[in-house]
């Protein structure tokens, strides 16, 4: 009796490796209204939902969600960053899973002022077609929005990871905001 329960569970594992029962498939991603794959994108939530939030080296005094309208580019609320007497050292990155084949874009703004750091650095990526794609990005003053883009990323297993890095010295100021991610 013992060998044949062995058997009939060894024949329902082999059946269910074959057939791929108790696989969990990735979800399908999810466009909003506006055809954006990316969670609060425009950081309209009251904390980051949807965002990895680092701050490098615990340096960036101020990295918060910022809900002064003026400081937007679409909404009410954006990412804020500012440090007076330290460096601004930061990432935001998210993952959108299950995405369809395709090529996709990515779109951000950013507004500020590097505090006359000429090495400053502002980075948007995108980690798609098995590699990195980067475009620098600018800070060129209060409410002088500079605007990114990435096109023709391509999913690597139904997945493309895209994020902000920015770098600057003490004084550095600004808001990133209306981060999409679009099929193409």
């Amino acid at each position: 009796m013992k060998k044949r329960w062995t058997g009939i569970v060894l024949t329902a594992l082999v059946l269910m490796s074959v057939t791929g029962c108790g696989k969990k498939e990735a979800a399908k991603a999810e466009p909003d209204a506006n055809g954006n794959y990316l969670v609060n994108g425009s950081f309209e939530e009251a904390d980051f939902t949807g965002w990895t939030v680092t701050n490098i080296d615990n340096v960036t005094e101020e990295l918060n969600i910022y809900d002064r309208e003026t400081d937007c580019y679409e909404g009410v609320q954006s990412l804020h960053f500012y440090s007076g007497s330290s460096n601004v050292n930061f990432t935001a990155e998210q993952t959108v899973s299950g995405l369809e084949e395709g090529t996709y874009k990515l779109t951000a703004h950013i507004q500020g002022d590097a505090a006359g750091d000429e090495n400053a650095s502002v980075i948007f990526y995108a980690a798609a077609d098995g590699g990195r794609m980067e475009a620098d990005g600018q800070l060129n003053g209060y409410v002088n929005w500079y605007t990114v883009e990435l096109s023709g990323l391509t999913p690597v297993n139904g997945e493309i990871t895209v994020g902000v890095s920015v770098t600057t010295a003490p004084g550095g100021w600004g808001t990133i905001d209306d981060i999409s991610l679009v099929k193409e």
